[in-house]
């Protein structure tokens, strides 16, 4: 039986222990495995990320991987898929760019992978790029209050805490932590 191989544009790669880490441009082979990631963490997922209450099936992630890729190309945004040993199991990206000044990095890991540094080596260096390729003078990082693993990211990629307020994260208005990491150039 021949074995489904697929191709991808691997942006950035990284090992940790035994896991080889890609962050690739989001493809719709992609969605099943993404979809299942997010239906098995559906409810830890949705405390911070509403929008995965959303995400009924493969082909509504299929759907939502081809609308970012539109989105990607009038440089709105990007989108990486973050590949575990090959396995697509979250995502990471950089989004309210504005040209030479600044972006938002949001992110999220299925619980299979979480606690491994994996998360934090994937906002470093999804911020080198930002600062080298994109000429970003700084980007921020949004966590709810209550969020102390998002937290923990922000604190280990060096992100230094700016202040708190209410903001709207997914259609959802909740009390949060802007941290902010500056370009060291």
């Amino acid at each position: 039986m021949k074995k489904n191989v697929h191709y991808y544009f691997s942006l950035i790669h990284f090992q940790i222990d035994d896991l080889g880490i890609h962050l690739v441009l989001p493809q719709t082979w992609q969605a099943i495995d993404l979809y299942q990631a997010i239906a098995h963490d559906r409810e830890s997922m949705g405390k911070w990320l509403p929008w995965a209450y959303n995400m009924k099936s493969s082909a509504d992630e299929a759907k939502f991987i081809k609308t970012i890729q539109a989105d990607m190309v009038k440089e709105r945004m990007i989108v990486l898929t973050i590949l575990v040993n090959g396995e697509p199991c979250g995502m990471i990206d950089l989004h309210n760019l504005i040209t030479n000044q600044k972006g938002e990095i949001g992110y999220w890991l299925s619980s299979k992978y979480q606690g491994r540094g994996i998360v934090t080596k994937s906002v470093l260096e999804v911020c080198k790029y930002a600062f080298s390729e994109l000429n970003l003078k700084y980007v921020d990082l949004i966590v709810a209050v209550e969020n102390g693993k998002s937290e923990r990211v922000a604190q280990n990629a060096d992100f230094k805490l700016m202040g708190i307020k209410q903001h709207l994260i997914h259609h959802h208005t909740m009390a949060t932590k802007i941290f902010r990491k500056i370009n060291p150039n």
